[in-house]
């Protein structure tokens, strides 16, 4: 019996190739997607996952590919990111090893990696759960915000800053290395906050997993995953805090995401 699985590729990279992944993996995955992609059958919304019995998911180009199906998975779903050229954090399945991949999988020799996700309430909204980071920023560039920061049984702390951002140990390549934080290791249960052009010299704080409360003086933005966007109105509260796991396929020869970044 074929194994059910929805499958997402990224735009614009539909050729001959991509046909060819997909042609190999529909002899033994029932594929279903919202995309137009041959060998797949086509369905309207990922509400699929409550109808069949899905039990993984396949992406097919980076990283980025990989955080925009991840939001509508739940835990128990395998997550196998098939990287097209990319540096590969997320998506850690070349495409040279198919063959040898499926081999693996089909024999369940393999591991899953628990990836710690984040979610976030403003106000009375709830955000989709983010493998990477939320990134607090301000909508009006003459204006600098004050930001006042709260965590549940560790510190406070007001400060004027362009912006924050609230990452994952996955999302520790991401934005937050970009803005000179720290890499973490991708099973550490950690949150990083990390200012971003903060007027006097702050630190990016590394802290476990709890409720992290902020307010921002004027209007912002909310990003998720650096692909949705949420309003955040100026002393509109904010809660960040630990949401569900991402079950992420890697094979057992697979370099870590530290080894990725070095390299």
């Amino acid at each position: 019996m074929k194994i059910k699985s929805l499958i997402a590729v990224k735009e614009g990279i539909v050729n001959q190739e991509v046909a060819d992944i997909i042609s190999i993996l529909k002899e033994h995955f029932e594929l279903f997607s919202v995309q137009d992609l041959p060998y797949v059958n086509r369905v309207e919304s990922y509400r699929i996952i409550e109808k069949v019995n899905i039990s993984s998911a396949i992406t097919i180009g980076g990283d980025g590919t990989l955080l925009g199906l991840s939001r509508f998975l739940p835990e128990h779903i395998e997550v196998i990111g098939i990287n097209m050229g990319g540096r590969g954090i997320l998506a850690q399945i070349e495409k040279e090893r198919i063959n040898e991949f499926l081999e693996s999988y089909l024999s369940k020799d393999y591991l899953i990696e628990k990836r710690m996700r984040l979610k976030a309430r403003i106000s009375d909204l709830e955000t989709v759960n983010v493998l990477n980071e939320f990134y607090i920023q301000r909508a009006n560039f003459n204006q600098t915000p004050t930001f006042s920061i709260s965590v549940e049984n560790a510190f406070a702390m007001t400060e004027r800053m362009d912006g924050l951002i609230i990452s994952t140990p996955s999302g520790s390549t991401g934005y937050n290395y970009s803005n000179r934080g720290p890499i973490v290791e991708q099973d550490i249960e950690a949150v990083i906050l990390n200012p971003v052009m903060p007027l006097r010299a702050l630190p990016a704080i590394v802290i476990k997993p709890t409720l992290i409360n902020i307010v921002s003086s004027s209007h912002a933005y909310m990003i998720a995953d650096g692909q949705l966007r949420y309003e955040i109105l100026p002393k509109e509260n904010i809660t960040v805090y630990k949401g569900d796991y991402l079950s992420l396929v890697k094979l057992k020869n697979s370099i870590s995401q530290i080894q990725k970044m070095l390299k």
